[in-house]
């Protein structure tokens, strides 16, 4: 460290002020500082630019020093600040600004938890009300919806008229209108 410091500290501090020694301040703290930064700054490149720009910072700011406290502490209240700032603008540098535009066409409408427990509460009672109905009725309603079939494909699974399959997977629907209503008429009505 060179002497500018302290002699462009002496000769801009103001006659009330306390006059310090930045060489003196650099010689007993640099390595206290470096490990004392270190702990907020991981890089040990990082660290040191930290330090540096402490030193910077206090050779700027000398002739503002009052007093208050000791010089090291001032000096490791810099260190803190550089240190957090540095942090700061670091994480802030990973994450990338998003557009409100693009959050809305990512968001899931059905995480609403309120609509979500309703949905589990219809989902519930529809698979109460399946279960409930004869076990070939609801053969051929679990081949159609859960299977992806056609009527076609459920009717050559199930070995029965297409008819058949038609008039059972009619039937469930039926039921499940008649107990629940539609679920379009009950999202308007809320």
């Amino acid at each position: 460290m060179s002497n500018t410091f302290a002699s462009t500290e002496t000769a801009a501090a103001p006659a009330s002020s306390v006059v310090i020694d930045l060489n003196q301040l650099y010689r007993d703290h640099h390595r206290h500082l470096l490990r004392f930064v270190q702990r907020y700054v991981r890089n040990s490149e990082d660290a040191e630019d930290v330090v540096q720009n402490t030193f910077v910072e206090a050779a700027r700011c000398a002739q503002r020093f009052a007093g208050l406290s000791k010089p090291s502490t001032w000096l490791f209240g810099i260190a803190l600040n550089l240190a957090r700032n540095h942090e700061r603008r670091k994480y802030a540098s990973l994450c990338d600004t998003v557009d409100d535009a693009f959050i809305e066409q990512i968001a899931d409408i059905g995480a609403d938890p309120a609509y979500l427990i309703e949905n589990r509460e219809v989902a519930g009672k529809v698979l109460a009300l399946l279960e409930s109905l004869p076990p070939k009725v609801r053969a051929t309603f679990e081949a159609v919806l859960e299977g992806d079939a056609t009527y076609e494909q459920a009717a050559a699974q199930l070995q029965i008229p297409v008819g058949t399959v038609r008039s059972r997977v009619s039937r469930v629907r039926t039921a499940v209108r008649a107990q629940f209503g539609s679920m379009d008429q009950q999202r308007h009505s809320m």
